[in-house]
């Protein structure tokens, strides 16, 4: 993890050609933290002219330098040490005093929209671009960069966290050791009452890139250790422990290609990877803080065990060659590999994607009706997708879309899952309200056909995207599941947004073997719904505040798993992150 810094004239370069006006305002959710964004796709980069040049030919001249410069584009993961060395390339203009950004949430959400901040030198003026940094300068105010010239930028990072959480009739009522049977990560799930705890983790590191020379070669690299703890009862255990161990070990190299904007990354190691907005493959679900690994409401740990990346960009098109080897905890672990290649172009608030995953190795395995189980190990998973967030006449409004289809090199599989989500946000509004509805299906195993038709979701999930629902993913996966969405969102401030969300489960068919707990054998389809509040209030480039409160509301499937009869599941959140 690689820690970044973050008037009068409102011009502003959107670098991939989206119009002016109404082009960031409708795309620009609130402001968020780099180490919050990393791994999301990066929707728009912006630039911004913190005053004029004195001339508006000048100005416009400025702009287009600026954004080729930076670079980057859209679609490109976001890193903070590939996109601050974009900065340091816009820093060295001769026509720019000063430069920084900024990171907001994307609309629609899953992405980020990156806003450089520029002042042109202005006439006569002189600015020292002298190396920095505590080697430099001795001085404890210049933490954390280490040290930082025209060509580099080395730094340490300390992130943490804390939180304080409550659940209320956790597992629908105090089901926990029904739902938990089985489980070896609960060895005392709560009860029926309340419960309480606290999380809190501790992750010191650092990381570098620099230019080889006058090539365009850019090493860079990171390492950072997590020490997370949690006291108290949380939903799968009661005590006091906790634990240590790398979380960043990654080193790689960006060749910058001739041709606008173009260029090959290539990665290893222990990192954060997320492809769009995490429908099948998301940076949550990649790793985990489950059991002894403490921190399971912090979610601190986002790193795989490896991932191998390699990634290009040419004339609006790129693609992603990847090997994720996710980070399990070695109670559960089933050394699973996810193989892809993910094509895509993007152009004028137009986004088309074709991705294909693959399993070349995987201990776990599924149910099927007559016994038999079938070997996760060859899965292939076929998922094409759409985003339109420019609609001609229609400013904040967006559509998006994916279908995925599953088979096996080994038996007869046909799985298919998919969503429709439509958005609108309007920004002339105060507070930029915002609704959505989604429509979501991950098909269930038909036990009357001989095919296997179960999906397989692989790393789906995601706060905020994928995941369904913050109590009832506890409970219930995305398989065999059907699912209706609406979200209402304010946006107070800029650093402020307030979220409602309200889901209903359905299950698509009744057999649900593979499910947790007592959800094997369904009895309704019937699953249930979910009512959650969220804020998120950005204070400031360190730290970062988050609260949640939500009730699950159990179906019939549900009532009639657990006996009859079942509670309402309650849960309070509120944490504090910090970045340096």
């Amino acid at each position: 993890m690689f820690g970044v810094l973050f008037g009068a004239c409102h011009a502003a370069w959107p670098v991939s050609g989206i119009a002016e006006t109404g082009g960031v305002e409708t795309k620009r959710g609130i402001e968020i933290q780099p180490k919050i964004a990393e791994g999301l796709p990066i929707s728009l980069v912006y630039v911004h002219l913190e005053e004029s040049t004195g001339d508006p030919a000048g100005d416009e001249s400025l702009k287009k330098r600026v954004a080729d410069a930076f670079a980057l584009k859209e679609g490109t993961p976001f890193r903070p040490l590939v996109v601050e060395m974009g900065l340091k390339r816009v820093r060295q203009l001769d026509s720019v005093r000063s430069a920084e950004y900024k990171i907001y949430k994307a609309v629609p959400g899953g992405q980020v929209v990156v806003v450089l901040f520029v002042s042109p030198v202005l006439e006569a003026e002189e600015i020292s671009k002298k190396a920095k940094g505590l080697l430099i300068s001795r001085d404890l105010r210049d933490f954390p960069t280490i040290f930082e010239d025209e060509r580099s930028k080395f730094v340490f990072t300390l992130n943490g966290g804390a939180g304080v959480f409550s659940d209320t009739d956790p597992w629908f009522g105090g089901f926990g050791k029904l739902f938990n049977k089985n489980s070896p990560i609960a060895d005392d799930p709560a009860g029926s009452g309340a419960s309480a705890w606290m999380e809190g983790y501790l992750e010191p590191g650092l990381g570098g890139i620099f230019q080889l020379g006058d090539h365009p070669f850019y090493p860079y690299g990171a390492v950072s250790y997590l020490i997370s703890g949690t006291k108290g009862q949380d939903i799968y255990n009661s005590g006091a422990w906790g634990h240590g161990a790398l979380e960043d070990l990654y080193a790689g190299m960006i060749w910058e290609l001739p041709g606008e904007k173009s260029f090959f990354d290539f990665s290893v190691g222990k990192q954060i990877y997320q492809l769009r907005d995490g429908f099948l493959l998301s940076k949550i679900p990649v790793s985990t803080s489950v059991g002894k690994r403490a921190g399971l409401y912090l979610g601190p740990r986002l790193a795989s065990e490896n991932t191998v990346l390699g990634r290009a960009r040419a004339f609006g098109f790129g693609v992603d060659a990847f090997l994720v080897e996710p980070s399990e905890p070695e109670e559960i672990e089933t050394d699973t590999r996810l193989l892809g290649v993910d094509l895509r172009y993007e152009f004028r608030g137009l986004d088309a994607a074709f991705t294909y995953f693959h399993i070349p190795s995987s201990d776990s395995s599924y149910r099927a009706p007559d016994g038999r189980r079938l070997p996760r190990q060859g899965l292939r998973t076929f998922n094409p997708s759409l985003s339109v967030t420019d609609v001609p006449g229609l400013d904040g409004l967006w559509v998006k879309g994916e279908y995925a289809y599953q088979d096996h090199e080994d038996f007869d599989m046909s799985a298919q899952a998919g969503y429709v989500w439509i958005g609108y946000q309007a920004q002339k509004f105060a507070w930029r309200p915002a609704l959505s509805y989604r429509w979501s299906i991950f098909t269930g195993d038909n036990p009357d056909t001989p095919q296997f038709e179960r999906f397989d979701p692989l790393f789906s999930g995601g706060l905020g995207n994928f995941l369904p629902g913050i109590v009832f993913s506890k409970a219930y996966k995305n398989a065999n599941l059907v699912t209706n969405r609406g979200t209402l969102s304010i946006k107070p401030s800029d650093t402020l947004e307030l979220t409602l969300d309200y889901f209903h489960h359905r299950a698509d068919e009744r057999n649900n073997l593979g499910g947790i707990g007592p959800l094997q054998t369904l009895e309704s389809r019937d699953i249930g719904q979910e009512v959650t509040l969220t804020g998120f209030h950005y204070m400031g480039k360190h730290f970062f505040l988050q609260g949640i409160a939500s009730a699950g509301i159990p179906g019939e499937a549900i009532k009639q798993a657990v006996g009859g009869d079942a509670d309402n599941w309650y849960t309070l959140q509120a944490a504090l992150y910090m970045f340096f």
